[in-house]
C-alpha cells in the first residue's frame, strides 16, 4: 500500500457547467478547500429550465395543477416534430431520479443556492463568459453573493463567450491556475 500525502491547505474545489452550483452548495457547508472555482457560476438551476417553456405553461405549473401541466407536456413532446425537445428533457431530466414533468421540476427547484451563498468563506472564482446561453446572469450574481468572490469575464473579442467558453479552454485553464497560484501559494 502506497502512503499519500495531502497538503490540506493547497486543496482546491472545480466545477463546470451545473457543476458550478455543487461548488457553491459545497462551500456554503464545507469551509476546509483553500480556495475553489465555478465555472461558470450557477444560483438557482430551475431557471434555466423554465426558460425553455412558454409563459402559459408556467403559469400552469405554478397554479399547482400538475395533472394538467403533465397532460400538456406529455401531448407536446410526443408530436412528431418534438423529437429533439424530448430527448433534450430525458436527457436533462435523468439525474434528477424522478418520473412525471412537474415531478421533475419541483426537483430541479430545490437546486438553489441563493438562501446560502453567504455562508461561503472559501476564496471563489467565478468565470463569466459572454453569451451564457444556459445560467444567463447567474455568474455574476453568484459571485454578488459570496463576499471577496472573484468574478472573471469571458469575452467574445478573446473568443472565450458561451458557455464554459467551449473554444477557449487554454485561456479559460492559464486564467484559472493564475488564480490558483495567488490564493494557493
Amino acid at each position: 500500500m502506497h502512503e499519500v500525502n495531502v497538503d490540506a491547505s493547497r486543496l482546491a474545489l472545480y466545477g463546470v457547467s451545473q457543476a458550478g452550483y455543487w461548488v457553491a452548495r459545497a462551500l456554503a457547508f464545507e469551509h476546509r478547500f483553500a480556495a475553489a472555482i465555478a465555472d461558470a457560476g450557477v444560483v438557482c438551476v430551475s431557471r434555466s429550465w423554465f426558460t425553455n417553456l412558454p409563459p402559459e405553461l408556467i403559469a400552469l405549473y405554478r397554479s399547482g395543477d400538475k395533472t394538467d401541466f403533465d397532460q400538456y407536456m406529455r401531448q407536446a413532446l410526443s408530436a412528431p416534430d418534438a423529437g429533439a425537445a424530448r430527448e433534450t428533457w430525458a436527457f436533462r431530466a435523468r439525474p434528477y431520479g424522478v418520473k412525471g414533468y412537474s415531478a421533475v421540476l419541483d426537483e430541479v427547484a430545490k437546486y438553489d443556492v441563493t438562501k446560502v451563498a453567504g455562508q461561503i468563506t472559501t476564496p471563489l472564482y467565478v468565470t463569466n463568459p459572454d453569451g451564457e446561453q444556459f445560467f444567463t446572469g447567474q455568474p455574476a450574481e453568484l459571485a454578488a453573493l459570496v463576499t471577496g468572490s472573484t468574478l472573471a469575464r469571458f469575452t467574445q473579442q478573446e473568443g472565450a463567450s458561451y458557455h464554459c467558453q467551449p473554444l477557449a479552454r487554454e485561456l479559460t485553464e492559464q486564467r484559472m491556475f493564475d488564480w490558483l497560484d495567488e490564493h494557493i501559494a
